[in-house]
């Protein structure tokens, strides 16, 4: 398994990614997250890209399932390091 993914979800309201990130960032479930108005879409949407460590992934996509069922859910490996990964990144991550 790879160590880190990233987990990308869309969410229809500004206030609904906000929780939804907060919540996550709350249980521990990613280590950084992006929020930014998804683009070419006619209502306006939201993309959140979540890093979370490889054992966290099926934990996070199900809390994003609970808060928003309709919503989808894509993960992919982090396969490329330019140099090492920031200590951010590994810092608390077991």
């Amino acid at each position: 398994m790879a160590e880190f993914f990233e987990v990308h979800t869309t969410i229809g309201g500004r206030e609904q990614a906000a929780e939804l990130a907060h919540g996550i960032l709350f249980s521990g479930l990613a280590t950084s997250i992006d929020i930014a108005e998804a683009p070419g879409r006619e209502a306006t949407a939201w993309q959140l890209t979540c890093i979370a460590a490889g054992p966290q992934v099926a934990a996070l996509e199900r809390h994003i399932r609970r808060a928003s069922p309709d919503a989808p859910v894509a993960a992919e490996p982090v396969t490329h390091d330019i140099d090492s990964y920031p200590d951010w990144l590994t810092d608390g991550q077991a």
